[in-house]
């Protein structure tokens, strides 16, 4: 997966005293620790309607996903190191270290280097970069995953990296900017083997 990343912002984020109020509503825990809104949702609501029906989606992948937490950052954070998207990068490392991972667990499961996982975070993996690559899973890689999650897990794994394929297009094509310096460098991506074992 090669990324196409504008060398600035395309557009710039709404002025929030622009922006409805059903929309400053729907905003409002999404506020940065100075109350400032992320840049990503307002630069988003230039179109606050399907913004505002994002956001429902966006809750349960983040917020009722049925993925342990750490595993679902995993899955995340090697859809934006892949598409090279910093700003969805930076985001979910931070989220990630709340949820216990260390650097080096973060920098090597992105980057490809799977060994020190555990077999659901390896399985859910192999499945994000099948799903980046092919929008699919085949038989063996279905068992895989069913024999470790529940069918709701499944489908919450389809949902997040379609989620988070989406955000890192969003990103790359508007040139949506991080917000100060990244938390983290960005990896170099490999191909892990495993997918091919």
């Amino acid at each position: 997966m090669s990324a196409e990343v504008p060398e600035k912002a395309r557009l710039q984020p709404v002025d929030e005293r622009e922006l409805q109020e059903k929309t400053l509503a729907s905003l409002a825990p999404y506020r940065d620790q100075d109350g400032r809104i992320y840049t990503i949702w307002a630069t988003l609501a230039h179109h606050e309607d399907a913004l505002r029906r994002f956001i429902v989606f966006g809750n349960h992948v983040l917020g009722k996903n049925t993925l342990p937490l750490a595993s679902r950052e995993l899955m995340i954070l090697r859809i934006a190191a892949r598409a090279r998207a910093a700003y969805e990068w930076d985001q979910h490392v931070r989220i990630a270290r709340g949820a216990g991972l260390a650097d080096e667990t973060i920098l090597a499961a992105a980057a490809g280097s799977w060994d020190g996982l555990d077999e659901l975070d390896r399985v859910l993996l192999t499945a994000t970069d099948s799903l980046v690559d092919r929008q699919g899973v085949d038989d063996e890689l279905w068992d895989r995953l069913t024999a470790h999650l529940s069918t709701a897990q499944v489908i919450d794994v389809l949902y997040t990296a379609g989620q988070y394929l989406t955000i890192a297009t969003v990103i790359n094509t508007l040139g949506v900017r991080v917000e100060g310096a990244l938390a983290l460098p960005l990896p170099e991506v490999t191909e892990n083997k495993e997918e091919t074992a």
